[in-house]
């Protein structure tokens, strides 16, 4: 059935080593990492984002 299903629609069936190296499957979930990064993004955001709302506040009033 699963064959007859994938020749109809000329898609190819992947086995999980194939998906693992394209990405389609993770082992390993490393939430503390994704934290990590959205922690340095709030950060970065946190320490820049009144010198770039000066900036656009500045460049709008150029184009008045």
């Amino acid at each position: 059935m699963e064959e007859k299903r994938f020749c109809d629609t000329a898609l190819e069936g992947l086995n999980s080593s194939e998906l693992y190296i394209c990405g389609g499957v993770a082992a390993e979930f490393d939430l503390g990492g994704i934290i990590a990064i959205i922690r340095k993004v709030i950060d970065f955001l946190d320490d820049y984002i009144p010198q770039l709302l000066k900036g656009f506040k500045d460049g709008f009033g150029l184009l008045k």
